[in-house]
């Protein structure tokens, strides 16, 4: 049995070679390891489902290490749309990297692009901090800092970078640092 799985496994092995099949590699030949998988849920996300999607995409894109993955059910990571008397105040309640909830609030998206709040929270569930005032629309993370004007959606190299990094060492699941349990909120 076993010497017939290992001509199969060459077989198979084989028959890509013939047909130009190879698996991605960096320069010294090893292939690329397998992202970190973020499973997603926009079940609650309502009128920013959309802008959800966007940012999932944008993030996918930006660090090939972590892979956001929607599924229909709910999922250890949830977007919730909702609303406040005061209009304002999207923001997430981190229960380890990848994992907890994004609350957006309606009243935002009249103020800010909606996808840039996307980017920006999900910025937080990936490890990322505020960055306050005086942050430039250039960082996703400057968020309300940036004004009301900044549409800019894509995460700079640093913050591309510090994700990859927070990955490299750390697993979906792991403690964000900056995060305390007991904040209320990140805005």
């Amino acid at each position: 049995m076993a010497r017939a799985l290992n001509l199969l496994s060459t077989a198979i092995l084989a028959s890509g070679a013939l047909l130009g099949v190879s698996t991605p590699a960096d320069a010294t030949g090893a292939a690329d390891p397998a992202p970190e998988v973020i499973p997603i849920d926009l079940l609650l996300a309502g009128s920013y489902t959309e802008a959800a999607r966007e940012a999932i995409q944008i993030w996918n894109t930006a660090v090939p290490s972590i892979r956001f993955v929607e599924q229909d059910t709910p999922a250890a990571l949830r977007v919730m749309e909702y609303k406040t008397a005061r209009g304002v105040q999207s923001h997430v309640n981190i229960k380890g990297a990848g994992r907890g909830w994004v609350y957006l609030e309606v009243g935002d998206a009249q103020l800010y692009k909606p996808s840039r709040i996307v980017v920006h929270e999900l910025g937080h569930i990936l490890s990322l901090p505020d960055l306050g005032p005086g942050s430039p629309c250039s960082k996703v993370m400057s968020g309300a800092w940036g004004g009301s004007d900044c549409v800019n959606v894509q995460p700079d190299a640093a913050e591309k970078a510090a994700v990859t990094d927070f990955f490299a060492a750390n697993d979906v699941g792991d403690r964000v640092p900056w995060w305390a349990s007991s904040a209320l909120a990140a805005r």
